[in-house]
């Protein structure tokens, strides 16, 4: 029999319809990861949030939805379940899922700072909460990487914080900096993009959601769109923010709003020129990012967390400052010169190739979790 592994997480498939993946960066990583635990001799059992409990079996894992939409319950519900089937190890894919009841000595995924949100609150009452939120959030993800047996982050921001925060307390052979994944697309189907377009596709392929920068996207696309008529603009996701986005460009012709498959994601990544990554806050190395870099695209992106990590400014993409007049100039700049454009584009697909694969990915993760010592199981070859 198969050795059982636990994964913790909010919503690998949709929490109120089951048979269909969540789209989201986290999901994406999940599973990858799923399918490597599967190639190394395991069975994942997936604990998540549903709306009716459900059990079901995916690309060689089990399924459970649990709890109703209540996070805690859920958490209580799993760890009970994962008792009874003794189940050694457990994998809390955030830090949010094992707000009350993570155990020690188990493994953490932290998915970048998402205490960084520095807007201005509207009133001196909302900015202490938030800043008792912030502290809170932070401690929390500072405990969970004390005391797993071992932490993989997916930027260098959390390894930096964790070093001085923790200090001494901090057993950094633990803790191991796992940059995320693209797979880099052959480039016959996305080369001929940059022969002479005759319009400009710039993309948003993103959660329509705050921190992932739809609204400051949104403002400066206005502005583009009026200086340059050869610039089309695709919204590809859906969010909080989907209905301002579908008002605000009611009367444009050259907008374009659609969900977008996982699936079929690189097809439209493949046809676009380039990919606009306006995040404001909680952002790791970015999948929308590395994805895009991937099918030939040439990056826009903000200077926020781990995507400093993945973005060498005016190398493989344009790093700007989170205000709409930075990303009108980046966009703008680039659009009216293509060979630039092509040039940071062939850079990223490099990047993407040598340092940023699937594959690389793979590799990394198995050794830190041989290394810790996960992979020790007397269960057939794997």
């Amino acid at each position: 029999m198969k050795p059982l592994i636990a994964i913790i997480t909010n919503s690998f498939l949709n929490p109120k319809k089951p048979t269909e993946l969540t789209i989201g960066g986290v999901e994406t990583w999940l599973l990858e990861l799923i399918r490597l635990l599967v190639s190394l001799g395991f069975m994942p059992v997936v604990y998540q949030t549903a709306l009716n409990d459900f059990k079901l079996d995916v690309e060689g894992a089990t399924i459970i939805g649990l709890g109703g939409l209540n996070r805690h319950l859920m958490n209580r519900l799993s760890h009970r379940d994962i008792d009874r089937r003794n189940i050694r190890w457990i994998i809390y894919s955030n830090s949010f899922v094992g707000e009350k009841y993570f155990r020690p000595d188990n493994i953490f995924i932290q998915h970048g700072i998402h205490w960084d949100y520095t807007m201005p609150q509207r009133t001196y009452f909302l900015h202490m909460k938030w800043e008792y939120i912030r502290r809170r959030l932070s401690r929390h993800d500072l405990k969970m990487c004390r005391e797993s047996h071992l932490t993989i982050t997916v930027d260098s921001n959390f390894l930096n914080y964790s070093r001085v925060m923790l200090g001494h307390r901090l057993n950094t052979n633990k803790l191991r900096y796992i940059p995320n994944f693209a797979i880099p697309q052959e480039k016959s189907l996305w080369h001929e993009k940059w022969m002479n377009p005759k319009e400009i596709n710039v993309v948003f392929a993103r959660r329509f959601e705050l921190r992932r920068g739809v609204i400051l996207f949104s403002e400066a696309m206005e502005q583009i769109l009026s200086l340059s008529p050869g610039v089309r603009v695709t919204f590809a996701g859906s969010g909080t923010f989907e209905r301002y986005i579908v008002e605000k460009f009611a009367n444009s012709r050259r907008v374009t709003i659609e969900a977008v498959p996982h699936d079929k994601m690189y097809e439209l990544l493949n046809r676009s020129h380039i990919a606009v990554i306006p995040s404001t806050y909680s952002e790791g190395t970015s999948l929308s990012c590395l994805e895009a870099m991937a099918a030939g695209c040439a990056i826009v992106a903000t200077d926020i967390g781990g995507l400093c990590n993945i973005v060498i400014p005016d190398f493989n993409g344009i790093l700007v400052r989170p205000n709409v007049s930075d990303i009108v100039i980046a966009v703008s700049g680039l659009a009216n010169d293509l060979q630039r454009a092509e040039t940071i584009a062939n850079r990223g697909y490099d990047m993407i190739c040598h340092s940023f694969s699937l594959s690389t990915w793979r590799n990394r993760i198995k050794q830190a979790l041989n290394e810790a010592g996960v992979l020790n199981f007397n269960q057939g070859e794997f």
